[in-house]
């Protein structure tokens, strides 16, 4: 008894992938960007020399402008390495070993700090979880996991806070970025994020939002809003669906969401729902710049409200209706006039006029 395989009439071929690729970097990346990838890994994978990124754009029916990008992307990635040449739209893409590059990122620290034990016994781990930002760290990591973490577990984060000089918050930082955005959830993958932060000397939020921004990473974006909200946890993945709908389905610019956010000091306790209905409304309005707020005055109460068949001039009472009389009649008319009312008031009484009242002037 043997096994055997069925053989092809005609070799079609194919083109084996890793599989780091497809489950860390593929997930996350732009689908035009991951068809220039494979492409060009075809390419490469079948030692082809005839082929351009003219080619590609060809083949894929794509603006030659998209496969450059999508070129910086992978390169930004760190897993294609860009070489010059004298044609500055056709250069070598060396593809990087994907195995080597996790191999690296993982090991690499573990063979210099040899001396250092991995280990964390209880007590240490006792000890490291009586300190509040330690304790809060691992609160939210259990969160982003939905489950408590294993004792294991807890020792190796807190072996990685003394191997790689972590702060507490950049480590949960570290597992966001992985959890929530990466969508990978394996410690090795996590480690390897934090050695390479480590590498680049991410050691707070504004180096980790620096960091990512060069990589033009998302998560950079959700860091930036994350501190100018002034929060002190990490955003959630309903959260980062806002952000996400802000930046892709109503093309907000980080200026205009960051003036949005200027906000944020009229309310107590701001939260993105809030945040979410005044963006909401400048993009029914069509506010895409600054200089569109301008734009988004509300009109100005009429202090003076007028009541139905009032023209606005003020309204005119009895004793301005008889100023307006008296200014019709003469002096002598006048005189008459109170001369008349006081001779019935005194007739009322029964009583006369004094003589020479009448000549009395």
């Amino acid at each position: 008894m043997y096994f055997i395989f069925q053989e092809m009439q005609i070799d079609l071929g194919d083109t084996p992938v890793e599989n780091i690729f497809i489950n860390d970097y593929m997930p996350v990346a732009d689908g035009t960007y991951v068809k220039v990838y494979l492409m060009g890994y075809k390419y490469a994978r079948d030692k082809q020399s005839n082929f351009n990124n003219e080619t590609i754009a060809k083949n894929l029916k794509l603006p030659l402008s998209d496969v450059m990008s999508a070129w910086d992307y992978w390169q930004n990635e760190g897993i294609i390495i860009k070489h010059e040449t004298d044609d500055e739209y056709n250069y070598t893409v060396e593809f990087v070993n994907l195995k080597q590059l996790y191999i690296d990122n993982v090991y690499k620290y573990i063979k210099q700090n040899k001396k250092k034990p991995d280990y964390v016994d209880n007590n240490e781990l006792i000890s490291s979880s009586k300190i509040s930002e330690n304790k809060k760290m691992m609160e939210e990591i259990e969160e982003m996991y939905g489950r408590p973490l294993k004792i294991s577990e807890k020792q190796k984060i807190v072996s990685w806070l003394n191997n790689y000089k972590m702060n507490p918050e950049i480590m949960a930082q570290a597992f966001s970025y992985c959890i929530n955005n990466k969508k990978a959830k394996r410690f090795s993958y996590v480690e390897s994020v934090i050695s390479a932060w480590h590498d680049e000397g991410v050691n707070d939020i504004d180096s980790m939002v620096e960091y990512l921004e060069k990589r033009n990473d998302r998560y950079s974006v959700y860091s930036r809003i994350s501190k100018a909200l002034g929060f002190n946890r990490i955003l959630t993945e309903a959260e980062m669906k806002i952000i996400d709908k802000w930046v892709d389905e109503w093309d907000f610019s980080m200026e205009m969401i960051l003036k949005c956010l200027d906000n944020s000091t009229k309310i107590n306790n701001p939260n993105l729902n809030y945040f979410d209905k005044i963006l909401s409304d400048w993009y029914k309005n069509g506010f895409k710049s600054i200089e569109d707020l301008k734009n988004d005055v509300k009109p100005e109460a009429n202090k003076k409200s007028k009541k139905p068949g009032n023209t606005g001039t003020k309204a005119k009472n009895k004793f301005h209706n008889f100023d307006q009389k008296i200014k019709d009649y003469s002096e002598e008319e006048l005189e008459s006039i109170v001369k008349k009312r006081f001779e019935k008031k005194l007739s009322n009484l029964g009583l006369s006029m004094p003589d020479g009242g009448e000549n009395d002037e």
